[in-house]
């Protein structure tokens, strides 16, 4: 059977000089042939339709004897410059997939075997995506190697049926939303492979991000989503299939594409920006994975000794915080992910101070007007003395959040509280007082903030969710109210709640054993700060210079700089867990004091002050604005500014006597690692007749543990004012000589 005519590869095109000297022209690049022998055969094909056996039949018509003929064109068909095969494109097209580098044979061969379906949902038209598939060479069937799903939204309830299929027929689809400016690819969903995300994965974020549905559909009472002018251009949309159609021709083609797996890109038409988001397989999905994951009694947390990094900055980590960014921050995403965003918000130039925000809380979403308005402007962020730092904790904290979220499936026991045996009042965690209750009507009235909302009085006798939580102190479970253990637990009425979204006590860490030591030491800090805040108690300041820490040196100076003041008092309880509160105020005359305060807490006295002063430098750019206003709208924080003096609130200043020194008067409490801290921390508590509980809240489609430690018994720094340390400490460490009345509180709130 004779060979089929030679060719010129339509990706090139030959230009002759003269006979010495010939050029193989492509889009992207030339090359000069200077084998006389090469050009008079490249001369022969492009001249006149010539086989192969016309070539080696004639081969004494060239400048080379049979063999160098059969050489020659042998290593000018495998460079790419000529071919026999029969062409299936345009040359224009063939030319296209050269350049891209396909086999223009195979990817023949590759359409007529993997052959496409279209499907549409909800406004979506196919017809340009179908032309555009014909053009291309794309061909249909009945029985599709691929569904090309076409979408209007990618929260459409049709989707959730076609993923069901797919998933029990084994069928792989493909997600395009191509109209707006926005059109979004992707991700291909093919069940085979034990990795891949399908929709439903996909939904749950998508869900996240979409606060606007959630609350339309509370108020509508519907499942349907917000109704959304049709925004479409020929611009966009081709822009859309057509790179659409090229990562699925890559796939089709090569098998695998790491482009389309767990994978939305989306495209904007305003910058010209394609931007990947990575979409994270859910192990607990109902859809493709093991709900029953989450639905397991959990098991009980067995501490586990771990190496410490010796000088990572902010305490105790078992990796460097660079580490953990890298392992995690394919969370963050405006679509996809669970953090939105990772940004440094209000640079100070020159100067350590580093401060990032991770976006909204999403502890904090809600389905009615009651709740969303108390928390709009509720966000998560990070600090730190380097931006890798500030950018590590931002994340982490975002992450924190979302993991207290109550998911929708996790162990529970439904029960009363007096058929629970182990079962904790949760008022013995919140601690309102009977005073906070009985007027929390006209409490949650005023209220503008959700930490100062009064849940309703714990009912007893009624059959409720209650959640497993591991006893540290006494190696066994007890339970709590689930409502109190989850932000965001079911609820017929929010206004109606026993407990409110609390992340008091909740952290992150790179294990277990960080998280509940970050945990722990929320509780502590929090718990001194009440103490002195609402006693309005003075105490001693620290020498700071005893610190020997050039980097709080550092800060003292700036601070002085722009005529500020910067000091820490000790304000640690009878736990003698190191807490201080660092107090900065405007240092010009006949100004507002305009006060900053916030607080930090460790095992080691030095990590402690220096987290004080960080968490302050996240404070200070309120005050930095070039404008005459802050960079704050909260109103009681703004009334403090303007209002507050130090003459009028003296408990923000020291003491007077001698200031503390850090390398006399702070001994070594255990040895620093994580877990002889957490162990200290444990043992510290029982010796009050207190009780360490951990909730662990790690969940499986992030791997960052998370825990929310519960202390029943110390003291939150909101206004919680029931019986207790509030009262009784102040008088154990000689600071007041009996206890105060409720009434003779501070009356203003921390807020900060």
């Amino acid at each position: 059977m004779p060979d089929t005519f030679y060719r010129i590869k339509e990706k090139y095109a030959k230009v002759k000089i003269n006979d010495k000297y010939t050029i193989m022209s492509s889009e992207q690049d030339s090359v000069v042939l200077q084998s006389p022998l090469a050009i008079q055969l490249l001369d022969a094909i492009s001249g006149t339709a010539v086989t192969k056996e016309e070539l080696v039949a004639n081969y004494h018509q060239y400048k080379g004897n049979l063999s160098e003929v059969l050489i020659t064109l042998h290593q000018l068909e495998t460079e790419g410059y000529i071919t026999h095969a029969e062409p299936v494109f345009t040359p224009e097209q063939s030319a296209y997939w050269e350049e891209l580098g396909y086999d223009i044979q195979r990817l023949s061969s590759v359409f007529k075997t993997k052959t496409i379906a279209l499907k549409t949902v909800g406004s979506a038209n196919g017809e340009a995506f179908k032309k555009m598939c014909a053009e291309t060479g794309l061909q249909y069937s009945d029985v599709p190697y691929v569904t090309i799903v076409l979408t209007s939204d990618y929260l459409h309830p049709d989707l959730e049926v076609i993923n069901k299929e797919a998933i029990e027929n084994n069928t792989s689809i493909l997600l395009l939303k191509i109209h707006g400016t926005t059109p979004y690819i992707g991700p291909l969903i093919t069940p085979d492979k034990k990795d891949n995300a399908c929709w439903k994965c996909l939904q749950h974020r998508l869900v996240l991000h979409d606060q606007e549905n959630k609350l339309y559909r509370a108020l509508a009472k519907t499942n349907e989503t917000i109704d959304r002018p049709l925004v479409s251009h020929p611009l966009s949309s081709q822009w859309g299939i057509s790179v659409a159609i090229s990562e699925l021709v890559s796939w089709l083609y090569h098998g695998q594409n790491e482009v389309l797996f767990n994978t939305l890109i989306a495209l904007t038409a305003k910058t010209g920006s394609r931007i990947r988001h990575k979409i994270v397989k859910r192990p607990q999905c109902e859809a493709c994975g093991d709900e029953e994951i989450t639905q397991q009694h959990p098991e009980p947390i067995l501490l586990q000794p771990q190496v410490i990094i010796a000088d990572n900055p902010g305490g105790y980590r078992t990796v460097k915080p660079e580490e953990t960014l890298e392992r995690y921050q394919h969370h963050v995403s405006d679509i996809t992910g669970i953090v939105p965003y990772l940004k440094e918000y209000h640079p100070i130039k020159n100067t350590p101070i580093y401060n990032f925000g991770s976006g909204k809380n999403l502890a904090l979403q809600s389905s009615s007007l009651f709740w969303l308005n108390l928390h709009l402007r509720s966000a998560n962020g990070g600090k730190g003395r380097t931006a890798i730092q500030a950018k590590t904790g931002a994340l982490c904290e975002a992450i924190e959040r979302y993991s207290l979220m109550y998911q929708g499936k996790t162990y529970t026991i439904s029960a009363t509280f007096d058929e629970l045996q182990d079962a904790i009042h949760p008022n013995s965690c919140m601690l309102y007082s009977d005073d906070q209750y009985h007027n929390r009507e006209h409490i949650n009235e005023k209220s503008t903030k959700f930490y100062s909302l009064i849940p309703i009085p714990f009912d007893a006798n009624k059959e409720m969710d209650w959640t497993p939580v591991y006893s540290l102190t006494d190696e066994k479970f007890k339970y709590l109210p689930s409502c109190y253990c989850y932000a965001q637990y079911p609820a017929d009425d929010e206004k109606k709640l026993y407990a409110y979204p609390d992340s008091n006590g909740c952290a992150a860490g790179n294990t277990i054993e960080e998280a509940i030591l970050q945990g722990f030491l929320e509780l502590v800090e929090r718990d001194a700060a009440a103490i002195w805040w609402y006693n309005r108690i003075r105490y001693s300041a620290i020498d700071l210079e005893t610190a020997q820490n050039p980097y709080i040196n550092q800060m003292v100076a700036y601070y002085k700089s722009i005529n500020r003041s910067l000091y820490v008092l000790d304000i640690t309880t009878d736990l003698n867990i190191p807490v201080f509160v660092a107090v900065s105020h405007n240092l010009e005359e006949d100004g507002k004091d305009k006060i900053l305060y916030a607080f930090g807490a460790h095992i080691d006295a030095h990590i402690a002050l220096e987290r004080a002063i960080i968490e302050l430098n996240q404070l200070l750019p309120v005050v930095m604005s070039e404008k005459e206003t802050y960079l704050t709208t909260d109103q009681i924080f703004v009334s403090w500014l303007d209002t507050a003096t130090l003459q009028n609130n003296d408990y923000l200043v020291p003491m007077a006597g001698e200031l503390k020194n850090m390398q006399t008067d702070y001994s070594q409490l255990c040895d620093p690692t994580v877990y002889d801290s957490v162990q200290f921390c444990i043992h510290t508590t029982k010796k009050h007749g207190l009780e360490t509980l951990v909730v662990d809240l790690t969940q499986p489609d992030i791997g960052l543990p998370v825990a929310k430690v519960i202390v029943p018994g110390l003291r939150h720094f909101w206004r919680r004012t029931a019986a207790g340390r509030l009262y009784d400490v102040p008088v154990k460490m000689g600071k007041l000589e009996k206890p105060y009345a409720e009434s003779q509180l501070n009356p203003l709130s921390i807020f900060i």
